[in-house]
């Protein structure tokens, strides 16, 4: 079948699903990064923007349906929720009808479009940049997949730690950690040579977490709580790694992740984490260099008060 014909029909049948779920089934529209324009479900890509559908249907029991796909959304003007991601300033991710729970501000100047209302947003940054636009809002930050640990026990396989030679970092003795060290790049940077090394010549020992190539949403969770410490590119893998208390550290690898630092300090001053530049790994060799004192984790007290605050102005009701 012509695959512009392919296309027309599944573009029909998302408007038929979609319309279905959200008039009987109380369907909740996320306006975010998420590809559903398939028959069932949606294209993994970038594992964090993907928690807009895979985790907003865990915490509310409501299936979700993603705007830019939903044309009846954006002919009635129905309200939709701006939720997981670096999307405040993203002209197709927000309108009038918008109410944002948890996203952030990518740094680039950018025109904006005002939402219905602010519930919380990622970090101080962010209400900043609102609050010179003019836009009201509240001083409750937190990026929502912090809210993942009130939902989901992590099951780390309970394996020995392996001993590797590799590099020395902490002296704990987690037995219960199958790796002494997960790598999350972010997915611009899944092919940088150091990973593409890694993962040929020192699989035991260290774990490369693929955030676009997953199976079930919660296998990226249990596979960062299986390492002892864990290196990141992408934000998501930080904030993780911080509600679930493993020790992390902010890595950089191509430089080439869109927006910059912006959305890293803004995370880091939501937890109060000081955050100055990222940790360049530029061949192996830093690898080597990795000493105990780089890996941190965002005070557990801070998280739980951001979780509190997120969970008591959240626009629609929770299973928590």
């Amino acid at each position: 079948m012509n695959n512009w014909i392919l296309s027309k029909i599944i573009t029909i049948w998302v408007q038929i699903r979609d319309t279905y779920l959200y008039l009987f089934r109380h369907a909740l529209i996320i306006n975010a990064y998420v590809d559903d324009h398939t028959w069932f479900g949606i294209r993994h890509r970038n594992w964090g923007d993907d928690l807009n559908y895979y985790f907003i249907k865990e915490i509310t029991g409501r299936p979700v349906i993603i705007y830019h796909n939903f044309k009846l959304a954006k002919w009635l003007h129905l309200n939709n929720y701006l939720c997981i991601g670096t999307l405040l300033d993203g002209e197709k991710y927000k309108n009038n009808h918008t109410i944002i729970w948890g996203s952030g501000y990518s740094g680039a100047d950018r025109s904006l479009t005002h939402p219905q209302k602010v519930m919380a947003v990622r970090g101080p940054k962010s209400r900043d940049y609102l609050l010179f636009q003019g836009i009201e809002c509240p001083k409750v930050y937190g990026d929502l997949a912090l809210l993942l640990p009130l939902v989901y026990k992590a099951s780390p396989p309970a394996l020995p730690r392996r001993e590797g030679t590799l590099f020395e970092t902490r002296n704990s003795k987690l037995e219960t950690k199958r790796y002494r060290l997960g790598i999350i790049p972010h997915v611009v940077d899944l092919h940088h040579p150091v990973i593409e090394e890694i993962r040929e010549n020192h699989a035991d020992e260290i774990l490369i977490i693929d955030l676009a190539h997953y199976m079930k949403w919660t296998d990226i969770i249990d596979q960062i709580c299986s390492c002892e410490c864990i290196l990141s590119s992408s934000l998501h893998g930080l904030i993780v790694s911080d509600t679930y208390q493993v020790p992390n550290c902010w890595i950089e690898l191509s430089g080439k992740i869109s927006g910059g630092y912006f959305k890293y300090f803004d995370y880091a001053s939501s937890v109060k984490r000081d955050f100055t530049e990222p940790f360049k790994i530029e061949s192996l060799t830093d690898i080597y260099k990795l000493t105990d004192n780089i890996f941190e984790n965002a005070d557990l007290a801070v998280i739980k008060d951001n979780q509190n605050k997120l969970v008591e102005v959240a626009p629609f009701h929770l299973k928590i």
